[in-house]
């Protein structure tokens, strides 16, 4: 109860997206807002994709040295928040971004800087980062979702695409590459179509069954219910387009 006041506060009294950020923060962990931003505006970094290579994708085992590869940034210079599932294939995840990488270079004419959880969360002081998340996601141009057959089914991808819709985030500004294995492409097409069509934030799985709780609760207190938030996500996921597809909807793609 007491956080909820705190986020209603922080919400009418704080400007933009950033207000957002900091209040669902607020309500995620233990930290007032005014104190998630402070830190996440000290702490908050990027990693230039060409420092990035597959063995950073291959496995989610923390290793505390990838830190260094990270540099300090400021809040809304990081051209892309790196929404992704541990649990895709690898090699496929890998490939799709480098998909990405080379459509941004032939935009831009110069590398990304993404803000990618490996190395961009410090592994000395997890529980921190953390509870700046969201004041990452919205300190980033964009969110690009690497779309495999069990990002959906992953709860703290799900509170990313939250966090982006409680902070007003444009859709224009969501890019979506799908992650599909080489030899087995139809079949992922399939899987992430069945995702789609059956979603259900309280079907989604987490490490730990206090984190769920506790998300699952943020969300019906800013949605009301689960089905509103549900629908919701449907709306998002339905407008964006993939990379790569002409079609205008993901609902014509699959």
């Amino acid at each position: 109860v007491e956080s909820l006041r705190t986020w209603l506060k922080y919400w009418v009294e704080t400007p933009g997206a950033m207000r957002a950020a900091a209040a669902v923060a607020c309500l995620i962990g233990k930290v007032a807002p005014e104190q998630a931003l402070e830190q996440a505006q000290r702490s908050f970094c990027s990693v230039n994709v060409s420092q990035l290579t597959f063995e950073h994708l291959k496995e989610s085992a923390p290793d505390p040295s990838l830190h260094r590869l990270a540099e300090l940034t400021k809040l809304g210079q990081c051209d892309a928040f790196v929404s992704h599932s541990w649990h895709d294939n690898a090699t496929a995840k890998w490939e799709a971004l480098q998909t990405w990488r080379k459509q941004f270079r032939s935009k831009r004419g110069r590398e990304p800087w993404i803000w990618f959880d490996k190395i961009c969360i410090d592994q000395h002081n997890i529980e921190h980062d953390l509870q700046t998340l969201p004041i990452s996601l919205s300190g980033c141009k964009s969110l690009l979702i690497l779309l495999g057959p069990t990002y959906l089914s992953r709860l703290w991808c799900i509170i990313e695409i939250f966090t982006y819709i409680m902070m007003g985030g444009n859709i224009r500004d969501i890019e979506v590459v799908l992650v599909l294995r080489g030899e087995c492409k139809r079949e992922d097409q399939r899987a992430i179509a069945s995702e789609l069509k059956a979603f259900d934030a309280a079907n989604c799985t987490c490490c730990k069954s206090a984190d769920k709780a506790k998300i699952l609760a943020v969300i019906e207190t800013a949605f009301g219910t689960l089905g509103v938030f549900n629908g919701e996500i449907a709306k998002v996921l339905d407008q964006i387009q993939i990379m790569g597809s002409s079609s205008a909807h993901m609902s014509k793609v699959f």
